[in-house]
């Protein structure tokens, strides 16, 4: 049998592993998810008898169920447990692992031309269920097992070049209302609106006049709402090679659809969002700016204290700009001068009672470098009020700089410092109430990209009462 005459594309669309034999028992398809549940690419199989195909599964060159398909063998003895027998097709449980040591459920069902001459056998394989499970559904009358095509959600079909369905396959249909043994030699009009129905008729010609195959997303009001189905159609060919029907593969993929504009708009209106509060705020801070030079020494330091407020908005929104970025993009590294961040950061924070002493010092990062200085700053003032004291040093070695950023707050206990960098993790105690927030998760991600290393300790070691300490190891360049 030519390997043709079975479009392999249509077998590579099912997220199954699945392989099907020719009536000599010669592997002539392999598809991807048998590629990758196996380890065996298909150009090392396909072509082959002799049972390699039981050796790429099971490490031993023997039968598998499509062979008994394709033998009328006793599929019930040797290595399989027979567990649904119904007309041609068969499911059993193999009594051997594979050889990645999972059990597996086998499903096999032998394979027709158009004119009912038998071409082959296909197999698919599934883990097995744990034995409790298994037991349970044995015998259950709904389990009904059928071809290959029947135990898939997607829509699989043959339409002949009058556009009449010959095959039809949907065992999601049932949810939708579609007897699937209802739509067989009629067409795609008893299913879909007459514009789609006419484009499923259409497209099933072309493949069947031209040998081109057609791949389209389409979507429609169907039963009452808007879908999306993700149509595949390849051309069929008889013994002889010559084409004589159209197969395919619908998907419905609306709720993908769905999730990917609701995802879009969700980053619209944020995007939106945190412009226009950007921008305000930024605002605000400038004319506080102003201000608080005509100010007396007392209202310039209440000035103060509300325009290092407002900053510390303006942060969340870095931060969350900063994470979408962080998730969409890869980072590039390059030499930075970490004096010079730290220096513009405290110039931001003009008020705060800041000490650093360093010169330059060169490490491998790029210029979101300055967001982990201002997360720590921020962090030292949210838990520590504006009189904090914050100290910052920089000790060099042969090839790493450990940057430290010490503050007189409130400290952090022992039992909360290995989740204080975890995405919106809470403090547990009336001591330090609120979140460290997504600020300190930004400082552990840029520093994991960076190739470096944080953690949390207390500025006076043994003493967490005292104040708390970042610790971060950068590579020094």
């Amino acid at each position: 049998m030519n390997r043709s005459q079975i479009p392999m594309s249509i077998f590579n669309h099912l997220q199954q592993p699945a392989l099907v034999l020719d009536c000599e028992g010669r592997v002539i398809i392999w598809n991807n998810s048998m590629e990758r549940y196996t380890g065996v690419p298909a150009e090392e199989i396909v072509g082959k008898g002799e049972y390699v195909h039981g050796k790429a599964l099971f490490g031993e060159a023997c039968p598998t169920l499509a062979n008994c398909i394709l033998t009328h063998g006793e599929a019930g003895s040797g290595h399989y447990h027979l567990l649904h027998h119904e007309g041609e097709e068969l499911l059993a449980e193999s009594r051997i692992p594979t050889r990645s040591g999972r059990a597996v459920v086998c499903m096999a069902a032998p394979l027709y031309d158009t004119g009912g001459r038998q071409i082959g056998a296909v197999e698919t394989i599934r883990d097995a269920p744990s034995e409790m499970v298994a037991e349970e559904s044995r015998g259950v009358p709904e389990e009904q097992v059928q071809i290959l095509a029947s135990t898939l959600p997607d829509m699989i079909f043959t339409l002949n070049r009058d556009g009449i369905f010959t095959q039809f396959f949907w065992t999601g249909g049932w949810n939708q209302g579609v007897n699937p043994e209802g739509v067989v030699g009629r067409t795609p009009h008893v299913l879909f609106p007459p514009e789609e129905a006419d484009f499923l008729t259409g497209a099933a010609f072309r493949v069947i006049e031209t040998a081109e195959a057609v791949s389209e997303t389409r979507t429609f009001a169907w039963r009452g709402e808007e879908r999306s189905f993700q149509i595949a159609i390849h051309p069929l060919h008889n013994a002889s090679g010559r084409i004589v029907a159209a197969t395919g593969v619908g998907r419905e993929i609306t709720r993908e659809i769905a999730c990917e504009q609701a995802s879009r708009l969700s980053s619209l209106y944020l995007d939106l969002l945190g412009t226009d509060i950007y921008n305000t705020s930024m605002v605000a801070a400038t004319i506080i700016e102003m201000l608080r030079d005509r100010l007396s020494d007392e209202e310039a330091e209440l000035a103060q204290r509300v325009k290092i407020t407002i900053e510390q908005g303006i942060n969340v929104i870095k931060n969350v700009e900063l994470l979408t970025t962080l998730n969409k993009h890869r980072i590039r590294l390059e030499p930075v001068d970490l004096s010079a961040v730290i220096r513009d950061q405290m110039q931001r924070y003009a008020g705060i009672d800041i000490g650093y002493e360093g010169g330059t010092c060169m490490v491998w990062a790029n210029p979101l470098l300055e967001h982990i200085i201002s997360n720590l700053i921020s962090n030292s003032i949210k838990f520590g009020g504006m009189k904090v004291r914050i100290e910052i040093s920089v000790m060099e070695s042969a090839d790493t700089v450990t940057l430290s950023v010490a503050d007189t707050g409130i400290g952090i206990p022992d039992h909360l410092k290995p989740n204080i960098f975890d995405r919106f993790s809470r403090e547990g105690s009336k001591t330090a109430s609120g979140s460290r927030g997504l600020g300190l998760h930004i400082v552990k991600t840029l520093v994991n990209r960076y190739g470096g290393r944080v953690w949390a300790a207390d500025r006076v070691p043994g003493k967490p009462e005292e104040g708390a300490a970042i610790k971060i190891i950068l590579q020094k360049c």
